[in-house]
């Protein structure tokens, strides 16, 4: 009899436990957060690089202006103090940034743009003389400036602005094999320009604008007033006699950059 009592004590207390749970009320969920709109937009900036109008390819035989066929190997490049200009001023959207076109061009995104009507961009080529004085230590994994790179001129303490480099053959009757470097640096390069974006640039909060950046390579070896004569200029480090191939060659390549 006990043993029978116990067993239906026990049932009991099972079914009244279930009938509890059964009947209490859903538990209460919590609501998922709301997401919080975002204010700023993006910006991605496309480097298109040509030779005289057509696409431009890296390791491609071309003809330059002093009529020297040309093998570009490597190009890489700063820009700094990037700014969008508007009706009431510029707005900073890039501290400094590193181009390289090993892959017929480069394109990078940056985040967190004021929106606004822009009408044109603003930019330094090179790095400004505030981050090309600091010590390289300071920047982190991943920064344009970071020593891994490879960019940073540790005789001069500072980095190197433009790398253009390559081969290329005078006479036209051998290899295209004789070597090319020129390097420019140091804060006296560092030049500012300024370029009008047609129709304008409109940044939206949580959107991406796209700005491309045309950079017609076969400009880095002429000006209105001047030509890079690869016979007898085609080596510069930073240490040119008053930087004159570096400095011909910063106003070439600024001339080379228009927005399309």
């Amino acid at each position: 009899m006990r043993h029978g009592y116990s067993l239906e004590r026990a049932l009991l207390a099972v079914s009244l436990t279930l009938g509890l749970v059964a009947c209490r009320p859903d538990e209460e969920v919590e609501p998922a957060p709301t997401p919080v709109p975002s204010t700023t937009g993006t910006l991605k900036v496309v480097i298109k690089p040509t030779w005289n109008g057509a696409p431009f390819e890296m390791n491609a035989v071309y003809e330059n202006v002093s009529g020297y066929r040309v093998k570009t190997e490597s190009i890489k490049f700063y820009m700094g103090d990037v700014r969008l200009v508007s009706g009431s001023g510029t707005t900073t959207v890039k501290d400094v940034e590193l181009f390289n076109l090993r892959y017929n061009g480069d394109t990078v995104t940056w985040t967190g743009i004021t929106t606004g009507d822009y009408s044109g961009i603003r930019a330094g080529f090179g790095v400004p003389q505030a981050l090309n004085d600091a010590d390289p230590i300071v920047y982190p994994p991943g920064h344009p400036l970071d020593l891994a790179w490879g960019n940073y001129w540790t005789w001069a303490t500072a980095y190197r602005f433009l790398q253009f480099d390559g081969r290329y053959d005078l006479d036209d009757a051998g290899s295209v094999d004789q070597p090319f470097s020129m390097h420019t640096g140091v804060n006296v390069c560092y030049q500012e320009f300024d370029r009008t974006v047609p129709g304008g640039l409109t940044v939206t909060a949580g959107a991406t604008t796209t700005i491309v950046l045309g950079m017609a390579i076969d400009r880095f070896f002429y000006s209105a007033t001047d030509t890079v004569d690869l016979a007898t200029e085609n080596q510069s480090h930073g240490s040119d006699p008053a930087h004159a191939l570096a400095l011909e060659l910063t106003g070439n390549a600024i001339n080379s950059i228009s927005v399309e």
